[in-house]
């Protein structure tokens, strides 16, 4: 923990009448400042695995939108190749071992991969099909090289054309590479109207997040926190292993709001638990 006793006492969001949940129920959704979304004419998607349903989202309510996906984890060889594995696993001579043996049970499981990967790989060509989503196999960090690219990288990439200030919101869940990637951030503050981001393994890397997060501050106003309950809370607190920030740009925050001291978080309506069948975290700031 590196001296310091974890508490979200100097976290607490300022709480806007215009936060949306995109993305769909459970892991895999986040709440965001619909002015925000308004604001983009880009959305970077760092990290999207086997689930873009918050693109798709930010894409409905911002149909001309340009989503640059980046994700070395994924591609559509990568889906088939699962594919194929979840073929291979129905019609092996073990799943025929089970279909003598009537276990019906490993032979449901089996045959619901195999469901799963189809319809992923089926889902993620559609995806991509539409003109204005640009993926990217490539993972993002400080520094360049076959697997990854930079956020420089990335900036210089977008058409000049589109690149006015506050136009630019970033989503990233990058397992552990945003402490590397959020420092460069603020050389790009004056594009970029928002962020959501997990923060992971906060257990162990608690000064780098409170150092990382102060760093933001002076621009960005934090607007949601959500804890993931996908892990357990830091030992000896009540502040949650993994936590999902959503951070505005303050120069878009026009209105003079009171602190909202009977917010309680998660907001009920909007937050949702990333695991359906455990109990979400609740937050004390």
């Amino acid at each position: 923990m590196q001296g310091i006793q974890p508490s979200l006492a100097a976290f607490k969001p300022k709480f806007l009448n215009d936060l949306i949940r995109l993305g769909r129920e459970f892991d895999g959704g986040y709440l965001v400042n619909e002015r925000a979304i308004c604001a983009s004419r880009y959305l970077l998607a760092f990290g999207i695995n086997d689930d873009w349903s918050f693109e798709e989202d930010f894409l409905k309510r911002s149909p001309d939108t340009q989503i640059y996906c980046y994700d070395f984890s994924v591609s559509k060889a990568v889906f088939y190749a699962k594919v194929l594995n979840a073929l291979s696993g129905v019609f092996g001579i073990e799943c025929a071992v089970f279909v003598l043996t009537f276990r019906w049970k490993k032979i449901r499981k089996r045959l619901a991969a195999l469901k799963y990967w189809i319809f992923t790989y089926f889902r993620f060509k559609t995806f991509l099909k539409k003109s204005n989503i640009h993926f990217y196999a490539k993972g993002i960090s400080n520094e360049k090289n076959g697997d990854f690219v930079t956020l420089s990288d990335i900036f210089q990439m977008l058409p000049r054309q589109g690149m006015e200030g506050n136009s630019v919101f970033i989503k990233m869940d990058i397992e552990q590479s945003e402490y590397r990637v959020l420092p460069e951030m603020l050389n790009f503050k004056e594009y970029i109207n928002g962020i959501v981001v997990e923060f992971h393994d906060l257990d162990i890397l608690w000064s780098s997040f409170v150092e990382l997060v102060n760093s933001l501050r002076p621009y960005y106003e934090i607007t949601h926190v959500h804890g993931n309950n996908h892990g357990s809370l830091i030992p000896g607190s009540n502040v949650p292993k993994a936590l999902e920030i959503t951070f505005i740009k303050k120069n878009l925050i026009s209105e003079h709001l009171p602190d909202r001291e009977n917010i309680s978080y998660p907001i009920h309506g909007l937050d949702q638990p990333n695991m359906p069948l455990a109990k979400d975290h609740p937050l004390i700031f």
